[in-house]
């Protein structure tokens, strides 16, 4: 039996509500006319920026004020500006340095100014978030996508300086997305072009692979970990064990199979890990939903749908117009149809509220000290090398006398 009609009023409140958990990627460098009425329309909760997205610094600080002004203050602008190979600002600043470098001079006063820079160029440039840092287990895999975008291939290295680069982004006032739950390190393709399998047991992403994401998330005595990326990774095992460990417990089985859809539209992975194991209360977001590793099974607005029945709070739509407009319809008819509750948009938007009050307000851009800044990453560049042969390796939290950093430790 169908749904009753909403009143007006009631069904442009829903799909404002809904619009919200939507984080856009846009087309242009400036909004027009036909992208101010969208953005007033749609609301999204973020918008994120690419490298086509930029000519100037100028240009960038006044897209992101157009921006603000049509979406609404409260309003994430997000960026993936990680240095290295994934640095959208190199034609308009010093190009950043990579995590690789970072873990190569091993030093986490280095890798804490490093945090600290990014955010300066960031708030300069009217940003509040980026999705940064990488907290996946890995080397220089040439097949995963990941190469010099990791601090380290063990908890350790990544929990100290990934953990010393987040304490001087939010310090920042940016928030930081650790990336990519529960870990892609044991990926053997990557996931822009199809689904990785991670084939690692249970016992070694929780020993190994978690470590990064919980000590950062409930183990830095200031600046924690608030935001999550969600992977698309399938992780049979990790499903495995947690569908045996709830039925347990009287929950039913997931209705997905364990190999054939990624984590990020996993009930497994987000609900039962991530939010009932670990208990994080943080924004959770997803990577990408028009990625080779969603949409070789899935249209982007059932998966966005798929993603928000599984407990994340945004899903992220990097290039299409009509496969945003799309997923925040599809969640609107969700919740008339009651496959979705009015209660999960409530939790999902508590959540986007939260993260966002460790953000500061906008500030005008400042040439001078923008160009004070890049020459500052330049000189950062030159400090990793020059430690490079003389690195430090201390964890700041963990095990004493440097034992292994396990979760079991926690």
């Amino acid at each position: 039996m169908p749904s009753r009609e909403l009143p007006d009023k009631e069904e442009e409140s829903l799909e404002r509500k809904a619009g919200r958990l939507l984080f856009v990627g846009l087309p242009v460098t400036r909004l027009d006319r036909h992208w101010r009425e969208l953005l007033r329309e749609v609301r999204p909760g973020g918008i994120i920026l690419f490298g086509r997205n930029i000519e100037s610094a100028e240009q960038v600080a006044l897209l992101n004020a157009q921006i603000r002004d049509a979406a609404g203050a409260g309003v994430f602008i997000g960026v993936d500006q990680e240095g290295g190979l994934v640095d959208r600002f190199r034609d308009i600043c010093e190009p950043a340095p990579s995590a690789k470098a970072v873990r190569d001079a091993g030093v986490a006063e280095l890798a804490e100014r490093f945090g600290s820079l990014t955010a300066r160029v960031l708030r300069l440039l009217g940003f509040n978030m980026n999705f940064a840092p990488v907290l996946d287990l890995s080397g220089d895999n040439e097949e995963n996508g990941l190469r010099a975008r990791t601090f380290g291939a063990g908890p350790e290295m990544v929990s100290l300086l990934a953990g010393a680069y987040l304490e001087g982004l939010q310090r920042g006032q940016v928030v930081a997305v650790g990336k990519h739950f529960p870990g892609l390190g044991g990926a053997k393709v990557d996931s822009h072009r199809r689904l990785p399998v991670i084939t690692k047991t249970w016992e070694e992403i929780f020993e190994r692979d978690l470590v990064p994401f919980m000590d950062l998330m409930f183990h830095r005595p200031d600046e924690r970990l608030r935001a999550v990326m969600v992977s698309h990774a399938a992780f049979p095992d990790v499903s495995e064990f947690l569908q045996a460990w709830f039925r347990r417990t009287g929950d039913p089985p997931t209705i997905q199979g364990l190999h054939e859809f990624p984590a990020t539209i996993s009930g497994n992975v987000t609900t039962r890990l991530l939010r009932r194991i670990l208990k994080f209360d943080g924004l959770v977001i997803t990577d990408d939903m028009e990625m080779g590793a969603v949409v070789q099974t899935l249209s982007v607005a059932e998966a966005s749908l798929r993603a928000i029945e599984a407990g994340s709070d945004m899903v992220l739509i990097c290039e299409q117009e009509a496969n945003f407009v799309a997923a925040r319809d599809e969640l609107v008819k969700a919740v008339k149809e009651k496959r979705l509750s009015v209660r999960a948009l409530g939790a999902a938007s508590r959540r986007i509220s939260g993260a966002l009050k460790l953000t500061g307000e906008p500030e005008q851009f400042d040439a001078e000290e923008f160009r004070a800044v890049s020459r500052q990453i330049a000189q950062l560049k030159l400090d990793l090398k020059a430690a490079e042969e003389t690195g430090e390796y201390a964890p700041l939290y963990g095990t004493d006398k440097g034992g292994v950093r396990r979760s079991s430790n926690f």
